[in-house]
């Protein structure tokens, strides 16, 4: 609270120091034709009779010495009416300029890029846009990063199918995801909730590293993805999207939008998937891919009155049934009890639904008021051979966010109330019986306030207390600095906090398919989370983004470097003992640093080509040493190739080289069944081919993989899935080896 009050005290301060008497301040705007208050950027203002004249910013606002000979101030701006004002007053000025209309011989293009870095955020914000998404097969949003270098995924094991993502070297969980700003995959549904979200709905997707706004919450740590689905507004009315791979893959996707009147919008979204071939590649008689359907629907909603009140709603269900395990494995054999033939199935059930109502003030377009309103409900039906796994969430969130100016643009204030709740109730049988149930209320408030110095200078100061009705209060500070010295440079820098409660066993969901033994060290601690207290973690960071021109064709360069410190952890340890999982609160050090350097450029017009490297140090304090975490690569290469020709054809190549990693210690297994300390490093290719007709159909073809590399003995034991020594968790490569796929695309 006394953080909160230093920054109120400083945003009154502000206010009374920009009203000097000396200087005369105001924006210069116009009004579009959709009724909206946009700055116009570059106008010319002087005193009448005076040479000296000032331009507006970014931001459209400007600051003028008073002329103690002349009170009437002139504005000229490109495609407006000049004005001359006569001033009364030393007050904040807002000039509405009236535009010529004159301009209609004048054509601007652009070539959008597929993907694009903000240079005004003041956070870096890597934009991927539709286009990014049809370089590859994109079928649900775990694979939608397989062009982006800032986000890897990988498999939890081998035989569920299940993708993570990882960011900065730090497992998914630490990754706030969000759809459309609103809480998105989080709680027990981390690891397969990527899979809920279709590829072909998603619009666009933000990728921002380190920690994010206050605004949005306080569990993010490593960074945030946010996912902006189709508008109902859109030009296409409908959108229909087929797919069928070599892997038995089938699905289908539409959309279909209606703008029945200028208020009001709205869109179904239909979504339904089939794997149905059992393919076992590698010849060690499990499935490579499990088989499964899903069935997803999504409704949503948008009115918007024209006078500033806007309402969005939307609600979604989805059915997922996977079933994997050794090839012989059919549904039928479902009983557990049945220790001859090894299965997994992960059956879950997924309602969700929230609603954005927002108004803007007609007469200062500055100030808004809006409310975020989400609840969620997820259920999970599992077994992995005889370890069981069943769980329930229901989830409740609202967002109350106050947003105003402080005097001018130049200072900004978002305020406001969250209130966050989970009822989790999860039961495991892994040799033993665990049953955990928590009932989770956060309530909050926060306060974030901008500075903005021209286009030069940005500065974000937030602050948030939560109340935990196990934990008590926490205090999430979190600062952001932005620094363009020329408009093609951009430095940023971020420090701050984040911390979240872990859901211990649905983010380590790989480990059940194995035969090791969960071991909690608190177990029966009343009031906590499987014994333990929120994890809590420091993110720094620092990134540089520059524009340029070879040759007078565009590219870019960008550097950026994050370290993340944990306060608190909760240790996953399965280097102890390779017939167990040790969960214990962290005791010493657990650090990420992550480096990452990336090259982007069009050696000729409409062929773009994207290079990066990245290298991460992630090691934690473990019971014995500290120690590198496993699974995760210290140094990886990316390259991407990308070329459209005048006939719409577009050809894509991504390449992936993935250095060793670190595996978990099986030295004490019979050594037969011991793995070596590393893993290999390997290559992964993918290419795609499509041809677009008319901007209606689009037809790609494409391939994963193209070496054929997968992991060699990717089961520890696998003869015998119900001893001791069975592992199916240890997963570094891939598991399937080349698969084409093929698809269309089709709108009107």
């Amino acid at each position: 609270m006394r953080h909160f009050l230093v920054i109120l005290s400083l945003c009154f301060w502000i206010e009374t120091w920009a009203q000097t008497p000396a200087v005369l301040k105001g924006v210069v705007v116009e009004s579009t034709i959709k009724g909206k208050i946009e700055p116009i950027i570059g106008a010319v203002i002087h005193w009448q009779g005076s040479n000296h004249a000032v331009s507006t910013n970014a931001s459209g606002v400007f600051e003028i010495k008073v002329e103690p000979n002349s009170n009437h101030l002139i504005v000229q701006a490109l495609g407006f009416e000049n004005d001359t004002i006569l001033v009364k007053d030393i007050n904040y000025l807002k000039v509405l300029m009236v535009s010529k209309r004159n301009l209609k011989d004048v054509v601007i293009s652009y070539e959008k890029k597929t993907t694009e870095v903000s240079f005004i955020d003041p956070w870096k914000t890597t934009i991927m846009n539709e286009k990014e998404l049809f370089k590859a097969a994109c079928c649900n949003l775990s694979e939608s990063f397989e062009t982006n270098p800032s986000v890897d995924v990988a498999y939890s094991d081998a035989l569920t199918g299940s993708k993570q993502i990882q960011m900065l070297g730090l497992a998914g969980q630490y990754t706030q995801m969000s759809q459309e700003q609103m809480p998105g995959i989080r709680g027990i549904a981390t690891n397969f909730g990527l899979n809920y979200t279709p590829g072909t709905w998603v619009n666009s997707i933000q990728v921002s590293k380190g920690l994010g706004s206050v605004v949005n919450g306080f569990e993010s740590v490593s960074g945030q993805i946010n996912v902006e689905l189709h508008k109902p507004t859109s030009k296409d009315k409908l959108y229909w999207n087929g797919y069928a791979s070599q892997g038995g893959r089938f699905e289908t996707n539409l959309v279909l939008a209606q703008q029945p009147s200028k208020m009001f919008s709205h869109a179904l979204f239909l979504h339904g998937s089939n794997t149905v071939l059992r393919m076992d590649q590698n010849k060690d008689e499990y499935l490579d891919n499990p088989l499964g359907t899903q069935a997803n629907i999504l409704y949503r909603m948008f009115i918007d009155n024209k006078t500033g009140l806007v309402f969005h709603a939307s609600v979604q269900y989805v059915n997922d049934k996977k079933t994997g395990g050794q090839f012989a494995f059919k549904e039928s054999m479902q009983d557990t009890s049945n220790n001859t033939v090894y299965g997994t199935q992960i059956a879950s059930e997924r309602l969700n639904g929230f609603m954005k109502l927002g108004y803007v003030f007609p007469k200062n377009k500055y100030k808004s008021i809006g409310l975020q309103v989400s609840g969620t409900q997820q259920k999970f039906d599992n077994f992995f051979g005889n370890n069981l796994y069943n769980a329930n969430q229901q989830s409740a969130y609202a967002n109350l966010i106050y947003q105003d100016i402080i005097g001018n643009p130049n200072h900004r204030l978002r305020a406001g109330f969250s209130q966050q709740s989970d009822w989790v109730d999860e039961k495991l049988f892994n040799k033993q019986a665990y049953h955990f149930i928590r009932n989770e209320q956060v309530s909050g408030a926060f306060a974030e306030y901008t500075y903005s110095y021209k286009a030069l200078f940005t500065m974000v100061a937030g602050t948030r207390m939560d109340y935990h009705n196990w934990f008590g209060w926490k205090f999430v500070p979190r600062l952001h600095l932005r620094y363009a010295p020329i408009s093609s440079t951009v430095f940023r820098a971020v420090a701050g906090k984040g911390w979240r409660t872990a859901n211990l066993i649905s983010e380590n969901m790989g480990s059940l398919a194995s035969s090791r033994i969960w071991n909690f060290s608190n177990a029966n601690t009343p009031k906590t989370a499987y014994g333990f207290v929120p994890e809590e973690a420091w993110n720094f960071g620092l990134n540089l983004n520059h524009e340029f021109k070879l040759n007078y064709r565009p590219g870019s360069f960008g550097v950026d470097y994050y370290y993340t410190l944990f306060t608190k952890q909760v240790v996953v340890d399965r280097d102890f003992n390779p017939q167990q999982v040790l969960f214990y609160a962290l005791n010493g050090n657990s650090t990420s640093r992550s480096l990452q350097v990336q090259l982007d450029y069009q050696p000729i017009r409409r062929f773009d080509v994207r290079f990066a490297y990245r290298w991460f140090d992630v090691k934690t304090q473990y019971q014995d040493a500290l120690r590198a975490v496993p699974l995760i690569a210290q140094n990886r290469w990316f390259v991407n190739l990308s070329y459209t020709i005048k006939s719409k054809w577009n050809f894509d190549f991504t390449t992936n080289w993935v250095g060793q990693k670190r595996l978990p210690i099986t030295q004490s297994n019979p050594i037969y069944l011991q793995r070596k300390d590393f893993s290999s490093d390997y290559w992964l290719m993918n290419a795609q081919v499509s041809k677009t007709f008319k901007n209606r159909l689009d037809i790609y073809l494409g391939m994963e993989n193209l070496l054929n590399f997968q992991q060699p003995n990717a089961i520890l034991d696998g003869q015998n899935p119900f001893g001791n020594y069975f592992d199916a968790s240890m997963i570094w490569g891939p598991i399937f080896g080349r698969m084409v796929y093929a698809g269309f695309r089709f709108k009107m």
